[in-house]
């Protein structure tokens, strides 16, 4: 009777084992978008500074999350309002979704009231999932993913692209970046772009 209860927890064991690999496998990925298509690296370049918003989704489809911030808070605030990794969808009317976040005056305390009227209208797409349940569980130095966010202005254009690359027991990396730079010499060459070609292309296979 012992040995047969052993038999079954020790079956059970392995099931679980194998399912939690399977997640592994699932979840140790290239970037990925809502719709878990592939982002390509081709695609991510072809976003400029300046590109509205339409544009970008065109290139890469809706973004898995939008985030925001919205403005200062009173200190004994108890409610502060807050637009984080709210996850999209391929039905999202993306612009008016926007817009209304910015537009409602549902303010949650005096100081955000007043900040709202003068809050410039950042909005941040990111275009990847971040496993990070996966990722606190498992100790393998193989397990590494990307991240990608497009930064916008107020007027819906794109004033960043970033890219991430992180990995269990190291320290994040920056492996694409594409930025307005005031200060660079030239006029002309006021666009900055910083980018680990190999890693890059490695996270976002084409």
């Amino acid at each position: 009777m012992q040995k047969s209860f052993q038999k079954a927890i020790g079956i059970a064991c392995f099931v679980a084992l194998m399912q939690c690999l399977v997640l592994i496998m699932t979840c140790c990925h290239s970037g990925f978008n809502a719709n878990k298509n592939t982002i390509h690296y081709s695609d991510v370049e072809k976003i400029h500074i300046g590109m509205p918003l339409d544009s970008v989704v065109l290139v890469l489809g809706m973004p898995y999350t939008f985030s925001s911030n919205l403005g200062d808070h009173d200190l004994s605030c108890k409610w502060p309002r807050d637009v984080s990794d709210i996850k999209m969808t391929t039905k999202t009317d993306f612009v008016h979704f926007i817009d209304s976040v910015f537009q409602d005056m549902n303010y949650c305390c005096e100081q955000n009231r007043k900040n709202m009227k003068v809050i410039e209208k950042h909005a941040t797409l990111n275009y990847t999932e971040e496993p990070s349940f996966l990722k606190s569980i498992f100790n393998s130095p193989t397990f590494t993913y990307p991240m990608l966010w497009i930064h916008l202005d107020s007027n819906y254009r794109v004033r960043q692209v970033y890219a991430k690359y992180y990995g269990k027991g190291r320290d994040e990396k920056c492996i694409y970046s594409l930025s307005y730079n005031p200060d660079m010499d030239s006029q002309d060459d006021n666009i900055e772009l910083i980018v680990d070609t190999t890693l890059f292309r490695k996270c976002f296979p084409n």
